[in-house]
């Protein structure tokens, strides 16, 4: 209702206004320090993670300690990979919590939102396990062959970006909200009326990702043809730990230090791009249903694209524009009074963005 009847604003002009929330999510960062917080655990725990793979690995390959090895691998599969989906979910959770509050003009503590978030582990704990199950899931694209393999590859890949989606925006409705999730699911469809900005920052942010990464594994072809030649000087001046490749013996030891260096950079900069996505999506999700929780410095360049205007409302046939435009003002009305808004607090946001305030009574008549 309401949408076939009104003109959007010109993509070129969703993307600016898109652009400037993914501008933004980078200048909240500055505005306070315990947002690094959470990404700062995550990396650790990545790194943690990554030197135990590697430990296992060096312990092979040495041939000492074996034992120890096996026991490193049984730790990484067994307790702190699954352990490293729940704890994530957690810490982008208050990662959530600090940029809301951040954004609304309070400054709380790291150890504040982690009690906050305390009380919505049940509903965390569901989303850590889809994160499981989807992983998993693309984990077994590979295997799959054929016509039919290739098209369940196609629609894993569409699930994933979907949960992708999705999951980014239901956190900060989690830690927000702080509702059950059947009442919280049904606002995913306020993502349809934003399709722009929803996908615009998910795939965006991934996009510019990608590209760095590509550009990332050029630089890291060439330190690896470094990291060769400088086993091959190494092999100059000692017989352990030495491989052959064709004629040439080389020492292994750089190329794995250059391996691991490489793992604990590429995986500290997928948990980057991660928090980037927490932190676009919570201004995202807190500028469509608590536009006035906004903190006023903010709140008009935030909320500048949500709000359709008088003019985006064009004639067509049937039925009359003006009552599209009074039914449309209705329908924020009703969606933001749900979030606990006074109609009084309404109807300034509205005259705020540039609505006027008889077109605004008529919408309020219009409820009843």
């Amino acid at each position: 209702m309401g949408v076939d009847y009104f003109t959007k604003k010109p993509f070129k002009d969703r993307l600016k206004d898109t652009l400037f929330l993914i501008k933004n999510s980078f200048n909240i960062i500055r505005k306070d320090k315990d947002i690094k917080i959470p990404t700062i655990h995550m990396i650790l725990l990545s790194i943690t993670i990554t030197v135990f793979v590697f430990g296992a690995l060096l312990t092979f390959f040495l041939g000492k300690l074996v034992s120890v090895g096996f026991l490193l691998f049984a730790i990484v599969i067994f307790i702190l990979t699954p352990f490293k989906y729940f704890y994530n979910v957690r810490q982008k959770a208050n990662q959530s919590w600090i940029v809301y509050n951040t954004i609304c003009g309070r400054n709380i503590s790291y150890s504040e939102a982690h009690e906050h978030t305390k009380s919505e582990k049940g509903k965390l704990r569901i989303i850590a396990l889809i994160d499981i199950l989807m992983n998993f899931a693309n984990s077994q694209r590979q295997n799959k062959k054929g016509v039919i393999g290739f098209l369940i590859s196609i629609f894993l890949s569409f699930l994933d970006e979907i949960w992708d989606l999705v999951s980014h925006y239901v956190l900060p409705a989690i830690v927000i909200e702080q509702q059950p999730l059947k009442k919280i699911i049904p606002e995913i469809k306020s993502l349809k009326n934003n399709v722009p900005a929803t996908l615009v920052g998910v795939f965006g942010i991934d996009f510019v990702g990608n590209v760095i990464r590509s550009l990332s594994k050029g630089l890291m072809f060439i330190t690896l043809i470094l990291s060769i030649g400088i086993g091959y000087l190494v092999a100059m001046f000692t017989t352990n730990h030495l491989i052959t490749i064709g004629n040439i013996q080389i020492s292994w030891i750089p190329i794995f230090i250059l391996i691991f260096l490489e793992s604990v950079i590429s995986r500290t900069y997928n948990i980057i791009i991660e928090s980037i996505k927490v932190i676009y999506f919570t201004i995202f999700y807190t500028s469509i249903t608590r536009p006035m929780d906004i903190s006023e410095n903010l709140r008009d360049e935030l909320t500048n694209y949500l709000l359709m205007k008088k003019s985006d409302f064009i004639p067509r046939e049937k039925p009359d524009p003006k009552q599209q435009y009074i039914v449309k003002l209705s329908e924020y009305f009703k969606q933001y009074e749900t979030k606990g808004y006074s109609k009084e607090q309404i109807k300034q946001f509205l005259i705020s963005k540039g609505h006027s305030e008889k077109d605004i009574d008529l919408a309020i008549n219009n409820m009843k």
